[in-house]
């Protein structure tokens, strides 16, 4: 009888702590949910792929020839610990109309903001400006290569980077270290606004090394607090041929790229991002995720938090009601 009682008391006790250690399971769970902010991926709606179609031929392979919405990235999205994305543009200077398909895409869950297209020395960029700030995903405009040159001396493209400055947007650069002095010139003259240099600068590895043009490109935009490094579509640093053999997926082939630019820009200027689905043309977007993160691990925690995340939030002013 005493035995019965004793098993009694022993199944009452444990009950509610395995219920218990469930519960501290479940909550752990929910404090590693996903927490990456991935700053750099490209949507494409039906309408703007037929168009590009009519003029463009590119290989069956590219996903910049491929209609991607916010669904296609979802799975991606779970598997690693991805919290939600800012898209970045891929529509033409002339053909600003598709952003606004992008920004209809922002309704999402997986979406936290948009870096929009538009021609900075056009009369009708700021009726624009302000129509996409309506939605409020806009966290700023991206350009490509010479176009920054151009705008650095023409009178309504300065007044309209005076408003983005104003209005805390980021103008994220598509360049390469032949603009570096244009970058420089544009966080000298505008030194509230910040910018963010894609990809590296394209880095390009020879022989496993960099050239000193891009080693001195990064020293000179470094020197501007209002310049931020994105570490973004890394496995292209390696010199292999898109939709060729993989890029090579070990840290150290990459170190020549990210030692340089964490050193420059530290771990308060540095942001991560995949660059999806362009990081697909040479290897797995996986290998582009675990190679950055395990880089900055070797940095420390604080340098994992912020590349990965924080400085995301900060940067593009990220609001937690569009987080996931």
């Amino acid at each position: 009888m005493l035995r019965t009682s004793y098993r009694i008391y022993w199944t009452l006790t444990l009950i509610p702590l395995v219920a218990l250690m469930a519960f501290v399971d479940s909550w752990a769970a929910g404090a590693e949910a996903p927490w990456i902010i991935d700053t750099h991926t490209h949507f494409k709606s039906r309408a703007q792929i037929a168009h590009e179609a009519e003029t463009t031929k590119r290989d069956p392979r590219n996903t910049l020839g491929h209609v991607v919405a916010p669904e296609d990235y979802r799975e991606l999205a779970d598997r690693l610990a991805i919290r939600s994305t800012v898209i970045v543009e891929a529509v033409e200077q002339d053909q600003e109309q598709f952003n606004t398909w992008v920004l209809d895409q922002a309704k999402s869950d997986l979406v936290c903001g948009y870096v929009a297209r538009g021609d900075l020395a056009s009369p009708g960029f700021l009726e624009n400006y302000r129509r996409y700030g309506k939605s409020g995903y806009l966290k700023g405009y991206r350009f490509r290569f010479e176009e920054l040159h151009g705008y650095l001396s023409h009178e309504v493209a300065r007044e309209h980077l005076k408003i983005l400055e104003r209005d805390g947007m980021v103008i994220d650069l598509l360049i390469e270290p032949a603009q570096a002095s244009d970058a420089a010139r544009l966080a000298r003259e505008f030194p509230q606004l910040k910018i963010v240099i894609n990809h590296c600068f394209r880095a390009r590895l020879t022989d496993g090394k960099v050239s000193e043009e891009w080693a001195g490109a990064i020293e000179t935009c470094a020197a501007y607090p209002n310049v931020f490094c994105k570490i973004s579509s890394i496995l292209n640093f390696a010199g292999t041929e898109a939709f060729g053999s993989p890029a090579p997926t070990g840290l150290d082939t990459y170190l020549p790229v990210l030692e340089p630019c964490f050193k420059a820009f530290g771990e308060n200027r540095v942001i991560f991002a995949t660059n999806w689905g362009v990081c697909t043309h040479y290897g797995r977007v996986d290998d582009v995720v675990r190679i950055v993160k395990e880089f900055l691990q070797t940095k420390g925690e604080s340098a994992v938090d912020k590349g990965m995340r924080d400085n995301a939030l900060r940067l593009y002013r990220i609001s937690e009601e569009h987080l996931r």
